[in-house]
């Protein structure tokens, strides 16, 4: 019985995407990685997928899903990766076979510009906003004093509800991922700021099915392959300013 789960694995992950001719990508709405703008799914992480699904000679399928039950759109086939900005956990590495990393990333508290909430102690009293089951909810949970110290903590379905909420009052501040607020100040940096206090470093990955491990293998070959060309560079260039793309 174990010896054909793991031939089931490896008919396999691969072979599974290159018969069927697709490559079926989970995403949110989170942006700069990917997100919809204008008519069309725009973001770092869309734009280095397609050059690796055209390597991979397969139709790239963008499908949108619902944070909470990423693994279960994994595990039931509707999609075959993740890859929008997600961090490597151990808990979700549990879960999932995760891709080498891709970017380094810290947590941040982004607030309104004339807010006085500087760090995690001004966050007493307050009430916060995160993404449900992101890094930023596990950061604030897993710090007990925190947690204890806030008004409320409110889970959002999509980052873009929380920034909604913190627009409107609702919510006095939010957690994040750095590259999510910079783009965000970037374009409207007379509205928020990011306070200097981070909550920690993570790192990106693309997420697989567990044990779906040739899949994974060639996609990171063909992603250090396009990285040693200098594309992926003139991708980060376009998006961030400056090239972010990192495998150390």
């Amino acid at each position: 019985l174990f010896v054909m789960a793991d031939c089931n694995d490896e008919k396999d992950s691969l072979e599974y995407v290159l018969e069927k001719g697709t490559l079926v990508m989970g995403i949110t709405d989170f942006p700069p990685m990917g997100y919809y703008e204008n008519g069309e799914n725009v973001g770092f992480d869309i734009d280095v997928a397609k050059l690796v699904a055209e390597e991979l000679g397969v139709e790239l399928i963008l499908q949108y899903i619902d944070w909470d039950a990423k693994v279960f759109e994994l595990e039931s086939k509707r999609i075959d990766v993740i890859w929008n900005g997600m961090t490597i956990t151990e808990e979700r590495k549990l879960e999932m076979t995760f891709s080498k990393k891709y970017f380094d990333n810290e947590l941040v508290i982004l607030t309104l510009k004339d807010s006085t909430i500087e760090g995690l102690t001004d966050l007493a009293g307050k009430k916060v906003g995160v993404e449900s089951s992101s890094s930023g909810q596990y950061a604030i949970q897993a710090n007990t004093v925190v947690l204890n110290s806030l008004a409320r903590l409110d889970q959002f379905t999509k980052m873009s509800e929380a920034l909604m909420a913190l627009q409107g009052g609702t919510v006095d501040a939010i957690v994040v991922d750095e590259i999510y607020a910079r783009y965000y100040v970037l374009k409207t940096s007379d509205a928020y700021k990011i306070c200097e206090e981070t909550i920690g470093v993570e790192e990106y990955g693309i997420g697989f099915r567990l044990g779906d491990i040739s899949l994974r293998d060639e996609i990171d070959r063909i992603i250090d392959e396009l990285a040693a060309t200098g594309v992926i560079a003139e991708i980060s260039e376009k998006w961030f300013g400056s090239n972010l793309f990192n495998r150390e």
